[in-house]
């Protein structure tokens, strides 16, 4: 049975998954055969360091926002899946939030 949530549709811009990613959502695909909608994102190459400093990991960075080796790939996630709230365990202090989060929507010009 499909949600309200399902119906809805990510709008293109820029969004943080939970654990830090920052990632663009390009747009809303859908298998032919199936009619399965899918959200299009891909990576930016960075992400907000959201876990706690180690002290035992001699190679813990005191930087927030550090790079990652995925920039420009592309993923597809089903839309209640990219929609759904998760347990943020050690990145969210336990919290439950959107895997995805709007961080700043795409111009429009």
């Amino acid at each position: 049975m499909m949600s309200i949530r399902d119906k809805q549709e990510p709008i293109p811009g820029t969004y943080q998954h939970f654990k830090g990613g920052f990632y663009e959502v390009l747009g809303v695909a859908e298998d032919p055969e199936t009619g399965k909608r899918f959200v299009v994102y891909q990576s930016l190459g960075i992400m907000e360091n959201l876990l706690e400093k180690d002290p035992e990991n001699e190679f813990a960075s005191d930087a927030k926002i550090v790079k990652t080796n995925i920039k420009g790939e592309l993923a597809v996630c089903t839309i209640a899946r990219f929609f759904e709230i998760v347990d943020g365990k050690e990145y969210r202090k336990g919290q439950k939030v959107p895997r995805f989060c709007l961080k700043s929507p795409q111009n429009r010009s």
